[in-house]
């Protein structure tokens, strides 16, 4: 459904569900209502790629428990310039429909490619791994930038499963020439029972210099986790001084000892 208005189109997604065979077995997949805005006047894409859908030869191995994922950095160039640049470590965290326990995969740096696409207010960078890709949508405005779509994919032919989602959000918003920084774990649901968990998070999108990150805008959970210490030496160093400007008051009282009658 297409809506013109105000010089912008909105495009929507209206729920669906897709059944395709799979090893044998029925799969069911989920797509998420989606809307996508975009200015109608904004300049087309450049150096436009699109992420091919993985093949299966090699299977996925999912585990029972987090363990650290790898830190990449992945790029999307114009040119010899990018335009996007990211630097995380990405697990998919998955609940198998069956046991409805959670299950767990790390993407591999050395195992993914990566692609994209560079715009003037859209810019877009896909992951493609064995089994599975993740894509995120940049938007931008005068001040600032952020990620507004999540699409993400995963494809277990050992479980005949085939995990989908998309999530039309607004996350790290970050003014133009800056990067956004997270060093804490952040989970982001893509559907019901599929998500994505970054950590060690460092991106930026458009006005990239040198291809270099711009400065860092810190998340609120990094700042929250710096200053609470802090705050908690000061609450401590002040009750300290309380004791013991009261131990020294109590000291100073005169004892009159015993009184004679």
């Amino acid at each position: 459904l297409l809506i013109l208005a105000g010089g912008h189109v909105t495009s929507q997604t209206t729920a669906k569900t897709i059944t395709m065979e799979l090893t044998n077995r029925t799969t069911t997949l989920h797509t998420a209502n989606t809307r996508a805005l975009r200015n109608a006047t904004s300049a087309p894409a450049r150096n436009k790629t699109t992420a091919p859908w993985p093949t299966a030869s090699i299977q996925p191995t999912l585990s029972p428990k987090p363990t650290p994922a790898a830190t990449g950095v992945y790029s999307v160039k114009n040119g010899s310039a990018d335009c996007i640049k990211a630097s995380l470590g990405l697990t998919i965290i998955v609940q198998n429909s069956k046991t409805k326990k959670y299950e767990y995969l790390n993407i591999d740096p050395n195992a993914t490619q990566t692609s994209g696409s560079c715009g003037t207010w859209q810019s877009t960078l896909n992951m493609t791994f064995h089994s599975g890709f993740i894509r995120f949508t940049f938007g931008k405005t005068a001040d600032v930038y952020y990620i507004y779509v999540i699409e993400a994919s995963l494809r277990v032919p050992s479980e005949g499963s085939l995990y989908y989602g998309i999530e039309t959000v607004r996350l790290f918003s970050t003014p133009i020439g800056s990067s956004f920084k997270c060093l804490s774990k952040q989970t982001i649901n893509v559907d019901s029972n599929f998500q994505l968990l970054a950590v060690n998070t460092q991106l930026q999108a458009f006005d990239i210099v040198g291809n270099q990150f711009g400065k860092a805008e810190e998340c609120a959970v990094d700042r929250h986790k710096r200053v609470i210490p802090v705050l908690v030496g000061l609450s401590l160093a002040g009750l300290v001084v309380i004791v013991a400007f009261t131990c020294v008051i109590c000291s100073r009282k005169p004892n009159r000892g015993y009184e004679h009658i």
